[in-house]
């Protein structure tokens, strides 16, 4: 992201260019489509495709999984900076199971009424205010819980890991195999649309 540069509203592959309609809504519901289990790979990426990109023709599926892929690459889901050293990052938040918290850290963060915000807001910019949210804010509150270590137990912290370790429990994600892709860079999505490339 440049400061200088509007958001990515354009995307060409293979020569051809595409129109993107990456609100912040369309972008969350592809993220809800590929956690049902009754569509099929093709059938999600269609959706996807229709969502987030501005088409009167559609092109073929493969094509459309072309331009997902990309798309994901460089705008959606771009690799996340951390140091070498850093583990693989575990997964703390879940775009639609902690909407109630998310909508309510943007409202008390930024004055921003998400709903009010939807077919309007762009995703990068959804991405950068969320990743900026004060600690305090109470999507990043839930989210320090889970990723907290529970310390190895002396005389001192009985009750401290009690108390964390009931809320852990409390604000436990559910376990969705595409939510772990969602939100550990995609890799479950980019799997599904290499194989269906291939």
């Amino acid at each position: 992201m440049k400061l200088y540069e509007p958001f990515p509203d354009r995307i060409a592959v293979d020569g051809q260019e595409y129109r993107l309609t990456l609100w912040f809504d369309r972008v969350l519901r592809f993220y809800d489509v590929l956690d049902d289990p009754d569509l099929t790979d093709e059938e999600k990426t269609e959706a996807g495709f229709s969502w987030l990109v501005d088409c009167r023709k559609f092109p073929p599926v493969e094509v459309q999984n072309q331009v997902l892929r990309q798309l994901m690459n460089e705008v959606i889901a771009p690799p996340q900076r951390r140091l070498s050293t850093q583990k693989q990052p575990q997964r703390c938040v879940d775009f639609s199971f902690d909407a109630e918290e998310i909508y309510s850290s943007f409202r008390q963060s930024y004055g921003i009424d998400l709903i009010q915000e939807r077919g309007r807001l762009h995703w990068c910019a959804f991405l950068a205010m969320f990743h900026g949210l004060p600690e305090d804010s109470p999507v990043k509150q839930i989210m320090r819980i889970r990723s907290e270590d529970i310390p190895a137990p002396n005389k001192h912290n009985a009750e401290y890991i009690r108390r964390l370790t009931e809320l852990k429990t409390l604000y436990a994600l559910p376990n969705k195999g595409a939510s772990q892709a969602q939100n550990g860079g995609w890799d479950g999505l980019f799997n599904m649309l290499l194989a269906q490339a291939e």
